[in-house]
């Protein structure tokens, strides 16, 4: 039992330097959508998916570990490592409310683009109605 009390509180360490690296990763974000560098941005977004990936694996690795412990030792472990829990939540807090504001903004700078799209699409319709202009043909004929 304390092997897996070691293991779990090895493992919560672990997901806190990776909440701390998707909160820098967070911060590249939110700069990457002020500046509109979208190729920038896949690049995080793809570092991100792959933090996010290895925090559920890290997750599950606990939850597996936790099953195993009485009542009494999972209260002594959530007890013993209470600040290091702390410091996960006031991670993941600042990550969701990060990620909802490059959301919004992005949501913006979309709409923008298809209002942009309409006004053209109906510029082009608006054009189709006046038809193809004639060719102008000369007064004067080749034959005089």
């Amino acid at each position: 039992m304390d092997k897996q009390k070691k293991e779990i509180t090895k493992l919560l360490k672990y997901k806190q330097k990776t909440c701390a690296q998707l909160l820098e990763k967070m911060g590249e974000q939110m700069e990457a959508v002020r500046i509109k560098d979208n190729s920038r941005l896949l690049l995080i977004i793809e570092v991100k998916e792959n933090l996010i990936l290895d925090l559920n694996k890290t997750d599950q690795k606990i939850s597996d570990l936790a099953k195993n412990l009485s009542d009494t030792t999972q209260r002594s472990l959530v007890k013993d490592n209470e600040e290091l829990s702390n410091r996960i939540e006031l991670d993941l807090e600042k990550i969701i409310e990060q990620e909802t504001v490059c959301q919004k903004k992005l949501n913006i700078l979309k709409n923008g683009i298809l209002e942009k799209i309409k006004a053209v699409k109906k510029g082009q319709t608006l054009l189709k109605g006046y038809g193809l202009s004639q060719r102008i043909k000369p007064k004067i004929s080749k034959n005089v």
